[in-house]
């Protein structure tokens, strides 16, 4: 399930363990050196599995592949914000698109500084409001920590 979610961004590989439902970037040297613990301390956690057919990725894999893909689009400052607490990208709030302008195709969210936000579906800018319907935002630390000062 990770080689299909990766390659949807980019015909690079990414060599990793499973172990259960987790996926971990293969390192040797950390195998070499890994003491006899819990699989949480493998190394850098890729995704997990949810449910059959359903990825879930890790914030360290957006960011690999935001290295390894130009399947992006960039957000201006407004659109950062709007995107981080859930909402869909709307043509106001695109710098610029990167890779594949086909419907339907994941694209990463970058902020100006190519920073890697989040990823979404793209759904097109031509006649419409919306240009990226959201899947996935960093924002979650925010709402997470909102509502820790709330209670």
């Amino acid at each position: 399930m990770l080689d299909t979610f990766v390659s949807k961004f980019t015909d690079k590989k990414i060599k990793f363990i499973k172990i259960g439902i987790r996926y971990f970037l293969d390192n040797k040297e950390l195998e070499k050196n890994r003491l006899d613990v819990k699989e949480k301390f493998f190394g850098l956690l890729l995704g997990h599995d949810e449910e059959v057919d359903k990825f879930t990725p890790s914030f360290g894999l957006l960011d690999l592949l935001s290295k390894m893909s130009n399947e992006k689009i960039f957000v201006k400052d407004i659109g950062e914000m709007d995107f981080l607490y859930g909402k869909h990208l709307r043509v106001r709030h695109v710098l610029r698109i990167e890779g594949e302008k086909k419907i339907g195709f994941l694209k990463l969210v970058q902020n100006e500084h190519d920073e890697n936000i989040g990823y979404g579906k793209y759904v097109g800018e031509e006649g419409k409001i919306q240009v990226l319907k959201h899947r996935m935002d960093r924002g979650i630390f925010l709402k997470r920590d909102k509502e820790k000062v709330m209670h």
